[in-house]
Formats: C-alpha cells, sequence, structure tokens
C-alpha cells in the first residue's frame, strides 16, 4: 500500500479502511453505535461496498475524535482546520496575540 501518510492516492475509502481495518485503530461496532448507524451499514462503508456519505462526516469524525477524516477534504481545498477555541484564557491570549500582530502588518504608517 506505500507510504500511509499519502492518503490522497488512495482515496477516502482506502482511509477508513486502513484506520479500520489495518491499523485498528477504531472498532466498527463501537463506532457505528456512537455514530447512530448500525455495524453492517459502517462496515460496508469500510469495505468499499457503499460510498461513505459526505452528510455522516461529522458523525465520524465526533465517534472517532479523529481530524483526519475532515483533513482528507480540507487539505486539497487550501483549508486548515483550527479548533473553537472554549477556554476563555486561551481565547483572550489568542485575541492579544492577533491584535499585536495585526500591529506589526499595520499598513499604515
Amino acid at each position: 500500500m506505500g507510504n500511509l501518510n499519502n492518503r490522497h492516492n488512495f482515496g477516502f475509502q482506502s482511509l477508513l479502511h486502513v484506520n479500520f481495518i489495518f491499523k485498528k485503530k477504531y472498532r466498527v461496532d463501537e463506532t457505528a453505535k456512537k455514530m447512530g448507524v448500525h455495524k453492517d451499514t459502517l462496515y460496508r462503508w469500510v469495505r468499499g461496498e457503499n460510498p461513505f456519505p459526505i452528510d455522516q462526516l461529522a458523525n465520524l469524525v465526533k465517534a472517532t475524535g479523529d481530524l483526519d477524516f475532515l483533513e482528507y477534504f480540507c487539505e486539497p481545498c487550501g483549508y486548515s482546520l483550527i479548533p473553537k477555541i472554549k477556554d476563555k484564557g486561551t481565547a483572550k491570549m489568542f485575541s492579544q496575540m492577533a491584535r499585536i500582530m495585526q500591529s506589526a502588518i499595520d499598513l499604515e504608517e
């Protein structure tokens, strides 16, 4: 299969197969239950018997906690994931950093 990190060469279904079957990072029965789908349905998606429905992507990411599934679609479009900041202290720090960065690139002199 080659370099597993070069996932854009073999498709999303293969990413599912590698993570669920080859690497055994996730269990189909547990993940399917968390996603609210039957385990046979998830097995069909993982084995490539049925195409993975894009509207299930959020449920897959929530069930596994694996952002690689979401990044698979973001990277080719030129986007990166930035998680929401929920901690007030962290949010304040990032806000201050943004102000500092803005002042450093301020084009008005």
